[in-house]
């Protein structure tokens, strides 16, 4: 089979639309048993294990890679010498052009294979896909359950071979039946199943036409059924062949692409070639156009520097790569590829960065997080009414509970950070009819501070995951020796990190502004109150001296303890302005 010059393995690529991301090598491929956790995802269920395009007797050379928008990505090979069956030269290197044009729709994957014959003569060529699932959760993917078998916990069903392609499926232990389509234009010549079912491969074993990408110190790997699509063509000299791919992932708690397909009403391959191209290529022109759409809807900013206004529109087209549309809400998603869902301090940090630009981003992301606010007491989540979530997910292992993501609540800086994204909110957009709408989420917040933040009724919010499966440390550095003591003890909770208390004091004088513009000035006064309490609290109690100087520390542990470790957790206090004046400089 042939393989694709790609450099180091470690090299990826990644395209994201909405809640679709696919996770490739360098050529567009997601090799069998990588373990860089490659694949096509949708709400957090890897739909694709493994996607393969390969052409026989040859080996294909990727001379370039360019992607001008994160949806889409065009990948340009050259072969090398071509051999016949029996070990003739049928085309000299570097004279068939292969080229590979993909994007992510919403509704999946699509990727348009193009072949050209410079030579003189016509050219027999073989082209192979070859794909496969697990259906494995992204926690699995990630690695959090790593004494587990590695087996889907629900059944993986055998493939189905359609007449354009094949159905991968799957059904949960959550009840849910998943399903990835796979469909070709025009249908391939024959589809043959390379492994039938579920199973480990052993130490030495190889699967036929599928580019292993195995570390030899692991054994034992899970491999899911696995089929191959042959293309047998006659490409004449100087012309031209496409064949066209579809992907498309179904969660089974929506309208299933599979039906659609069996209806006969399946996007982009219903009707002629010329038909469809024309679908294919309306598809690829709306998404275009939707990033047209979110620069002429943001704010432009344009300087005499060149290379500075490359990077702004740079930075402007990953903010649209990580924005989900929810509900008709923009809302930020923490990262690509582990943390594409909405995350509570890390969705509002953005949204408060982003006023400038496009304040619809930060009304967006406080409508969702208002929605999913914490309403019980629910140890397992670490969710308490009032309280901001951490972050959320929607695959199996959530929705069986066996993560608490459904959604989790361990954060204890996100409830703070959502009223100070609400006061700086209204104050770039003057929007009071979002803080009235809002007002009952934001009381509630300022009771979580005040009932279950501050647990143990010092003045200071600090945190304590009750949850077996939650987050130690639950602040922004949430690594489970993030809070440590000088000598290197762990510092024991509950701990009051000092940017929670820099949060909190933002959060009662955003709050203190609003009941202003409100109406409300007892309300007002109330937490004018109790911005300055946290204020003079977080001076008396988290100053500290030694030999080099004055600083701030880290936090309180649980027994009342600073934690005097110099990090830069107290500069948050800066941006809020809790430390100001002599406070905010170094004796």
């Amino acid at each position: 089979m042939a393989t694709v010059q790609t450099g180091s393995v470690l090299e990826r690529s990644v395209l994201k639309e909405g809640q679709i991301f696919l996770v490739a090598d360098r050529a567009g491929d997601v090799k069998a048993l990588n373990l860089e956790g490659h694949g096509l995802y949708f709400r957090d269920t890897r739909h694709l294990s493994l996607f393969e395009m390969d052409m026989s007797g040859t080996r294909l050379t990727l001379l370039s890679a360019s992607g001008e928008l994160s949806f889409m990505s065009n990948l340009q090979f050259a072969n090398d010498t071509l051999l016949g069956s029996s070990g003739e030269v049928v085309a000299e290197p570097r004279t068939i052009s292969i080229r590979r044009n993909r994007f992510l729709h919403d509704d999946g994957l699509h990727e348009r294979l193009g072949l050209f014959n410079y030579n003189t003569h016509a050219v027999e060529l073989s082209v192979r896909f070859t794909f496969g699932s697990d259906f494995r959760d992204m926690f699995e993917v990630r690695g959090y359950f790593p004494n587990d078998s590695g087996l889907a916990q629900g059944e993986v069903k055998p493939i189905e071979v359609l007449p354009d392609g094949a159905l991968l499926g799957y059904r949960g232990s959550d009840g849910l039946e998943r399903h990835t389509l796979i469909t070709f234009d025009p249908p391939p010549d024959s589809v043959h199943i390379v492994n039938d079912r579920l199973r480990k491969l052993g130490p030495t074993e190889t699967l036929p036409g599928v580019a292993l990408w195995n570390d030899p110190r692991e054994e034992g790997h899970v491999v899911p059924p696995i089929a191959a699509a042959i293309f047998s063509m006659a490409l004449p000299p100087g012309e031209y062949r496409s064949i066209t791919v579809r992907v498309a992932p179904d969660a089974g708690d929506a309208p299933s692409v599979v039906a659609g397909h069996r209806n006969g009403s399946a996007m982009a391959y219903a009707g002629g070639e010329v038909e469809r191209g024309r679908m294919l290529d309306a598809a690829f022109v709306g998404m275009r156009d939707s990033y047209d759409e979110w620069r002429s809807s943001s704010t432009q900013i344009e300087t005499d520097h060149e290379l500075f206004d490359q990077l702004i529109r740079r930075a402007m087209q990953d903010l649209r790569l990580l924005i989900d549309n929810v509900d008709d809400d923009l809302v930020p998603t923490a990262g690509i590829p582990w943390f594409a869902v909405p995350f509570g301090r890390d969705s509002l940090i953005t949204a408060m960065q982003t006023l400038s630009l496009r304040p619809a981003i930060a009304a967006g992301t406080l409508r969702f997080l208002a929605r999913h606010q914490g309403t019980e007491v629910n140890d397992f989540r670490d969710e308490e009414p009032g309280k901001i979530l951490h972050e959320v997910r929607l695959g199996e292992l959530a929705r069986l509970h066996r993560v608490p993501h459904s959604p989790y609540y361990g954060s204890v800086d996100a409830t703070p950070l959502f009223l100070v994204a609400l006061g700086e909110y209204v104050r770039w957009s003057g929007d009071l009819d979002l803080a009235r709408g809002l007002l009952p989420n934001a009381e509630a917040a300022l009771a979580w501070m005040r009932d279950y933040g501050d647990s143990n009724g010092d003045g200071f919010v600090e945190y304590h995951s009750r949850s077996p499966e939650g987050i130690r440390n639950q602040g922004w550095k949430d690594s489970p020796d993030s809070a440590s003591h000088r000598d290197g003890s762990l510092a024991e909770p509950p701990i009051a990190l000092a940017e929670v208390q820099a949060y909190a004091y933002a959060a009662h004088r955003e709050m203190a502004d609003l009941y202003g513009h409100l109406g409300e000035p007892d309300k007002e006064r109330v937490e004018r109150g109790l911005a300055e309490r946290t204020r003079q609290q977080f001076l008396e109690r988290l100053a500290m001296t030694d030999e080099a100087g004055r600083f701030w520390a880290m936090g309180l542990d649980g027994a009342g303890n600073r934690i005097e470790t110099i990090t830069s957790n107290p500069g948050h206090a800066l941006w809020t302005g809790l430390l100001r004046g002599n406070d905010a400089r170094s004796t």
